[in-house]
C-alpha cells in the first residue's frame, strides 16, 4: 500500500488522494474518481493549516471498512497512535519537521496495524 500511495504522491496527488487511492486497490474498495477528486480540496490542513489531510483520509478509509461504532474507535486508536508519534496533528508543523513522503509511510503502517488488530 505505501508503495502504491508514494507513486500516486510523485504523481501529484495530494497526501489524502494517493492514501485513499492506495487503500481503494488494498482493500477492493467501492469509490469512484469523483471522491478521490472530492479530496482535492483538504489539501494543506483543510486549506486553513489545520489537521493533516493524511490523517483524514485513513479516518475515512476506517469509515468505509468498519460500522460506525467501530470506526469511531478505530479512529481513536489511529490518531492516538500517530499524535503519540509526531506529538502533531496539525499539517504545517508536520511538515516543517517531516516530508510529507514519511508522513504518509507512518500514517498507513499505524492505518493497517489498526485494521488489523480489529
Amino acid at each position: 500500500m505505501k508503495e502504491t500511495a508514494i507513486k500516486h504522491f510523485r504523481n501529484k496527488m495530494n497526501c489524502s488522494q494517493c492514501i485513499l487511492k492506495a487503500a481503494q486497490e488494498k482493500f477492493n474498495l467501492n469509490i469512484n474518481d469523483k471522491i478521490i477528486n472530492m479530496l482535492s480540496a483538504v489539501n494543506g490542513g483543510l486549506g486553513v493549516e489545520s489537521i493533516c489531510c493524511s490523517l483524514i483520509a485513513c479516518i475515512l478509509v476506517l469509515g468505509l471498512i468498519f460500522d460506525k461504532d467501530r470506526a469511531k474507535l478505530t479512529r481513536i486508536r489511529f490518531l492516538s497512535e500517530f499524535k503519540e508519534k509526531y506529538k502533531n496533528l496539525n499539517c504545517p508543523k508536520l511538515k516543517n519537521e517531516y516530508l510529507c513522503e514519511d508522513i504518509i509511510i507512518d500514517a498507513l503502517d499505524i492505518l493497517e496495524k489498526v485494521i488489523k488488530e480489529d
